[in-house]
C-alpha cells in the first residue's frame, strides 16, 4: 500500500471531464482519477472546507456512519478492472474492522471531509501513475487555485434552492 494525496481537480478537456489528481509524495508521478461533474463539484467543497445548514449526502453518510458508532479510518483504492478504478471506504465499528466498497471518486471526497489517509496499491501506480513536468504541475495548480478562489457559495446555495423550488431547468452542458 502506498499513500497518496489530493493534488487537486482539473479538467480533461479532449473529453469534457473533470479529473482528481493524486499525488504520491516523493514520487514525480501524479494518480488521475476522472470523475463525474457532481462529484468534481462535492471534492472542490470539501477542499474548500465549505459548510451548508443542511448535510450534503458526503456529509449524510458519514453522519450515518457516526450514529452507529462508526469511525471512517482510511479509503483504499485497491483495483483497476475495466479501466475503472475500485475502492473501499475501511470503518471501524465497535472494534470491527469494515470494508465499504464504493466509488473511488466518493471515498475521495469523504476522505477530504474527514482528513482521512488514502491508500492505492504500487500495481495501480505503475499502471495508471503519470509523469508531470513542472510547467505543466504549475499550470494546473494555477487553474485550480483559480476555479477555488472564483466559486461562489452565495451561487452555489442559490442553485441547490432553484433545484428544490423547481426552478432549476436544465444544467446539461454546464
Amino acid at each position: 500500500m502506498k499513500e497518496v494525496k489530493v493534488k487537486g481537480l482539473a479538467f480533461d478537456k479532449r473529453n469534457n471531464t473533470p479529473v482528481v489528481i493524486l499525488e504520491i509524495p516523493n514520487s514525480p508521478l501524479v494518480l488521475p482519477i476522472w470523475i463525474g461533474s457532481c462529484e468534481a463539484f462535492a471534492l472542490s467543497l470539501a477542499i474548500q472546507k465549505a459548510e451548508f445548514p443542511r448535510p450534503l449526502t458526503h456529509d449524510l453518510i458519514l453522519n450515518v456512519i457516526s450514529a452507529f458508532n462508526g469511525v471512517a479510518e482510511k479509503l483504499f483504492i485497491d483495483s483497476l478492472e475495466d479501466n475503472t478504478y475500485r475502492a473501499k471506504l475501511i470503518l471501524k465499528v465497535d472494534d470491527k474492522t469494515m470494508e465499504i466498497d464504493c466509488r473511488p471518486s466518493d471515498g475521495i471526497i469523504m476522505a477530504t471531509k474527514k482528513a482521512l489517509p488514502i491508500y492505492t496499491t504500487e500495481e495501480i501506480i505503475k499502471e495508471s501513475g503519470i509523469r508531470i513536468e513542472d510547467q505543466a504541475e504549475q499550470t494546473e495548480e494555477r487553474e485550480f487555485k483559480d476555479f477555488v478562489e472564483h466559486l461562489d457559495i452565495d451561487q452555489i446555495r442559490k442553485y441547490f434552492e432553484n433545484e428544490k423550488k423547481g426552478e432549476g431547468g436544465s444544467h446539461e452542458g454546464n
